[in-house]
């Protein structure tokens, strides 16, 4: 049976706790940590240790691994049918929704969440092909179950008789109205109005269930009494993936060979360990000899000693400085884009491009000081949790992680995908002078922004959000479509990183665009042509004309410049004709965008970042 998943996707939009649907009428739910050492163990037991080289799937971000506490990272189990190491290894997954309904005589039943072969009708010699139900309710906090159809058939209460319950999907119009839930004492109700909000309220409350966790995470319930909301088992609002990311920064100097860079990297722990302990490298080069990269005479003992100590002894600051926040590992990563590194000895190579004196260069100094072109790049992209109806649910992210495994794991999922960028640093100067004059409309933008995620979140404080940051998101959402649209990249092939700090003393406004998809798509050097100043110069002059006419205005701009648009009005003059882009993306899942930000609203055209007279 086809129930392929590509690695990439087991992190988002397939990560733990999200629903998948295969062919033939088959969803399954991927399940938690738990469930993924299991398919380890139980492959020892069959095939014996020799068969399984954990190695394999580990991967190392320092950085990430200090923020999110754990001590490693492990990629998804690729399948393989036949090889000597990790062969037939498949990631876990049970059946949710558990109600099911025959094809042929409607009748509904409740399947096993472990259930291995495809449900088939028991209702007398039917043997009907049994297929999930399209809903299933969950909570704000994170919880789903099975919607109670029962208690909606018989709002005032069950008697003791046992009650079989028939799904028709009727000949009506196709909304929720024409589907009936019929029980075996008679009652029957449609499903209209089901999806509303609060139409479960006096039937049923969350039950704290997580079936990501396999039967043990129905049986033994979390707390909770939240409201239920029914949602169709493929919208979006299901299931939010919180990943976790982080660039590749080398820790060593230009010079150092890319042999050199991967041994440090593998056994930095115990080179640091012996380099403690060491007065005059003696110890250390005992431990360097037993590396196979010196036993195949690939490097010469003395040689990686001195590369090795000269590590040691510059200091390791970034390895040193200590990480509490997504923000700190930003800051980082700002400021080796704004020097750069012109090696090709690791997996990341950055150069800068000042701006010459033509007529192109003074343009485009006016309103940045320079770009990046990153030739390489690596991203390690971390699964750290979800969340169910709102992207933002004011969990910590300890506790999200707590919730992928019933026992605490020092580990959690990751993918690393390798790609090019340019990396686009905004004019500090520019900013200040444009901030002081900015419409009113990004005021309120941010105004109704705050205000929606204190109503999420009791304990909710301010994030660092200003025009400037608007700006700047926008910019970058306009510069993915015309990217697409010029380059032929796919249009969920380029991803975002915003790089924003109002700080006095921690500044930063730039925005980096990247390629992380790991095919072709990532490595031709296509995208980082466009950063060049002649190329870069168009895409400006034409993201200018792009923001000044969407085909939905005047609508998208006069109803983004008074009430806002798209979820909960988060969105200024921004829609799917402008400037949303598909949601791997973006950061900030499509909120905090207005056009206006950059050539002003029709009646105040002077307002924007971007003369109004340059197109």
């Amino acid at each position: 049976m086809n129930r392929n998943i590509r690695l990439g996707q087991l992190l988002s939009p397939f990560g733990i706790g999200q629903l998948v649907n295969f062919p033939n009428d088959e969803t399954l739910m991927i399940c938690g940590l738990d469930a993924w050492d299991e398919i380890i163990e139980q492959r020892i037991q069959n095939a014996g240790f020799d068969h399984i080289e954990r190695d394999e799937f580990v991967i190392r971000e320092p950085r990430l691994e200090q923020l999110l506490g754990v001590n490693q990272f492990r990629k998804p189990f690729p399948f393989r049918e036949n090889s000597k190491k990790n062969s037939r290894l498949t990631i876990p997954g049970v059946r949710f929704p558990q109600w099911h309904y025959c094809m042929k005589c409607s009748v509904m039943r409740q399947i096993e969440l472990n259930r291995q072969e495809n449900p088939r009708c028991s209702s007398g010699e039917c043997r009907g092909r049994l297929i999930p139900v399209r809903f299933v309710a969950v909570c704000p906090q994170g919880h789903i179950q099975d919607v109670p159809f029962l208690d909606w058939v018989h709002p005032d209460g069950l008697d003791d008789e046992r009650h079989v319950l028939s799904y028709s999907g009727g000949k009506g119009s196709g909304d929720l109205s024409s589907i009936i839930i019929q029980c075996s004492c008679g009652q029957r109700r449609t499903l209209g109005g089901i999806m509303n909000e609060g139409a479960l309220d006096g039937i049923s409350t969350c039950s704290g269930h997580r079936p990501w966790l396999g039967p043990i995470g129905i049986r033994q319930p979390q707390p909770c009494e939240h409201s239920l909301r029914v949602l169709i088992k493929g919208s979006s609002n299901v299931h939010y993936a919180m990943i976790k990311s982080a660039l590749y920064l080398p820790q060593v100097g230009d010079t150092t060979s890319e042999l050199v860079q991967r041994i440090i990297e593998r056994e930095e722990e115990a080179l640091c360990s012996f380099y403690e302990l060491d007065n005059d490298g003696r110890v250390l080069r005992v431990y360097l000899q037993t590396l196979p990269e010196v036993k195949l005479g690939r490097i010469t003992v003395d040689a990686l000693l001195e590369q090795v100590i000269g590590f040691m002894e510059s200091g390791k600051d970034n390895v040193d400085q200590e990480i509490n926040s997504d923000f700190d590992i930003r800051i980082q990563e700002y400021q080796y884009l704004n020097v750069g590194r012109d090696s090709e000895n690791t997996d990341f190579k950055a150069v800068i491009n000042q701006f010459s004196s033509t007529e192109e260069g003074e343009f485009l100094s006016e309103y940045f000081d320079h770009i990046t072109l990153i030739e390489k790049l690596r991203e390690t992209r971390v699964f750290a949790g979800f969340s169910r109806l709102s992207s933002e649910d004011g969990k910590l992210s300890k506790d999200r992680i707590k919730d992928l495994s019933i026992v605490d794991k020092d580990w959690l999922p990751a993918h690393v995908v390798y790609g090019e960028g340019i990396f686009i640093k905004f004019s500090d100067e520019k900013l200040d002078e444009w901030s002081s004059q900015s419409n009113s409309n990004l005021h309120d933008l941010i105004g109704r922004y705050h205000t929606e995620q204190a109503r999420r979140m009791n304990d909710y404080q301010n994030r660092d959000i200003t025009p400037s940051f608007i700006l700047l998101h926008t910019f970058s959402h306009l510069l993915i479509n015309r990217l697409c649209y010029n380059c032929g990249y796919g249009s969920s092939s380029l991803r975002e990183r915003i790089y924003f700090s109002s700080s006095a003393d921690q500044r930063m406004n730039g925005i980096l665009i990247y390629t992380s998809s790991g095919d072709s798509e990532g490595s031709m050097g296509g995208l980082v042509r466009q950063g060049r100043e002649l190329n870069f110069y168009r895409l400006v002059k034409e993201i200018i004309e792009d923001a000044r006419w969407c085909s939905a205005d005047p609508v998208c701009m006069d109803v983004g410049s008074s009430t806002g648009q798209g979820p909960d009005s988060l969105n200024g003059a921004a829609c799917h004709n402008c400037a949303i882009v598909p949601e791997t993306s973006c950061e900030e899942f499509n909120k905090l965008l207005d056009r206006s930000a950059l050539i002003g609203t029709n009646n105040e055209n002077n307002l924007g970042f971007f003369e109004s007279d340059m197109v």
